[in-house]
């Protein structure tokens, strides 16, 4: 099953209400260290340093949290392989169940950094702090829907991914945004050499990327914790459809 889930979740990359969600937790990771940046200013004074600090320490991960809750919320039915938005008839009582999930699922992620050898593997590796906070979310929130849907019914340890599988989603969707992120590069350079052949120039000169390539950069990043999060939510929805 962990290959047909790869697969599946890769498939589901084409769903317009996915890209519609990845881009909001794209833009959210973006928008708060602009925000805390234009808060800290340019030699402001110290109280306006400290806001900028604290937005960026516990503001960023608060508003991740709250983007890839809302991600989970509104996609649901598509990440785990039904397709299409969440009925607004259900976004109600799962409003309040998704974003407790979320801010528990902050919390553990936070608590898992400042764990040595394995909180440096976390916070330094791109996306796994969403992947985190998406798995943490999606099992207790699929555990009761299952239940609701089936008076009663628990479902199973065996319908989630193992470490080893979660292991090797995290390797896959980093592997997949590696190459899309080096064809961008590609794309992005070619441009800008025929456009800019002296700016160009400069930058392989410095050996710094554009201010371009870091955005995508930033856009990227959240990416490649949704990606393998699409396919653990195939796996879990690929489970259900067999006990059933």
């Amino acid at each position: 099953m962990f290959w047909e889930s790869v697969g599946a979740g890769i498939t589901s990359l084409l769903d317009w209400h996915i890209l519609v969600g990845m881009a909001g937790v794209s833009i959210a990771s973006i928008l708060y260290p602009l925000i805390s940046g234009l808060t800290m200013g340019d030699g402001e004074s110290s109280a306006r340093i400290g806001a900028g600090c604290f937005l960026v320490i516990v503001g960023g991960p608060l508003i991740q949290a709250i983007a890839v809750s809302g991600f989970v919320l509104l996609c649901l039915p598509a990440i785990i392989g039904g397709g299409g938005f969440t009925p607004g008839e259900v976004i109600g009582p799962l409003f309040w169940p998704v974003f407790k999930a979320g801010f528990l699922a902050m919390l553990l992620v936070l608590v898992l950094c400042f764990i040595p050898i394995v909180g440096r593997m976390i916070s330094d590796t791109p996306g796994v702090p969403v992947f985190l906070q998406g798995i943490f979310m999606l099992k207790p929130i699929a555990k009761k829907l299952y239940y609701a849907i089936t008076d009663g019914s628990r479902l199973p340890d065996s319908a989630f991914p193992s470490f080893w599988d979660c292991l090797g989603y995290i390797l896959i969707g980093l592997a997949l945004c590696w190459a899309a992120f080096m064809c961008v590069a590609m794309i992005a350079d070619q441009v800008k050499k025929r456009r800019d052949p002296v700016g160009h120039l400069l930058d392989r000169y410095r050996q710094e990327p554009s201010s371009g390539m870091m955005l995508v950069g930033m856009f990227v990043g959240p990416v490649l914790g949704v990606v393998p999060l699409l396919m653990y939510g195939q796996f879990i929805g690929l489970s259900i459809r067999s006990l059933q």
